[in-house]
């Protein structure tokens, strides 16, 4: 049965667009809208002046058919939009909460899930928070510093949050790993496991990146002229 397009969907049913992105809430992220379904979903959500949801593919292709996600995604507020005379449109968009997906609704051109949001809670009620996100802010900042000395251009955020959730978002967004890993962090709701989860990764890349600078320094005092090589051949 064919939905009608205009009627608002209940409280616990948001549209989605499975994506090769994983979004932290918190997030901006900018969307190019041009196939016909995902044009309807804008048009639906500015009207009803209500969010969707953004989720990683775990099968299928980003643009024609239906693809599966992953049953956890963040939703996102339109802040922004742009009207293109060719029917396009530019989207900014803000991530606001992560959500766990209960069904898939197919009677939309587009995917509709039934879904429960998600926080991010102490759900072990730990007195030492604080204690693991003060040791995750000082890993991820040498973890930016390390970035600029391997990434040609690589600019640092503005800020760094100070409050657990703001910097998990921010850390699960830089960390220059896999879609796949950043949704195992996106799936974790439990922000004390969640920031012990990032600071082993954390600790990972830094020895990595520091054990990489150390074999490029000795490969330019051993080989001089053939440093430009080594940059072009580096894994970073």
């Amino acid at each position: 049965m064919v939905a009608d397009l205009e009627e608002k969907l209940p409280e616990n049913q948001l549209p989605l667009i499975p994506m090769n992105v994983v979004l932290f809430p918190g997030n901006i992220l900018p969307l190019h809208i041009f196939e016909s379904r995902y044009k309807l979903m804008v048009e639906f959500c500015v009207e009803q002046e209500s969010c969707f949801g953004v989720v990683l593919i775990k099968k299928g292709k980003e643009v024609g058919g239906m693809s599966i996600p992953y049953l956890v995604g963040t939703s996102v507020q339109i802040i922004e939009t742009d009207y293109q005379e060719d029917g396009r449109i530019n989207l900014i968009t803000l991530g606001q909460h992560r959500f766990e997906i209960l069904d898939l609704v197919y009677d939309r051109p587009y995917l509709v899930g039934e879904i429960r949001t998600q926080s991010l809670e102490n759900q072990q009620a730990s007195d030492n928070l604080e204690q693991i996100a003060s040791t995750a802010r000082n890993l991820y900042e040498n973890y930016e510093t390390w970035l600029t000395k391997t990434i040609p251009d690589w600019k640092l955020p503005d800020r760094i949050p100070t409050s657990p959730d703001q910097l998990s978002s921010q850390i699960g967004t830089r960390l220059q790993i896999t879609l796949r890993e950043k949704q195992e962090m996106l799936e974790i709701f439990d922000i004390d496991q969640l920031l012990i989860h990032q600071i082993q990764l954390l600790k990972y890349e830094n020895h990595r990146l520091s054990a990489s600078l150390l074999a490029q320094s000795k490969f330019d005092i051993l080989h001089p002229k053939r440093k430009a090589f080594w940059k072009n051949s580096s894994l970073n």
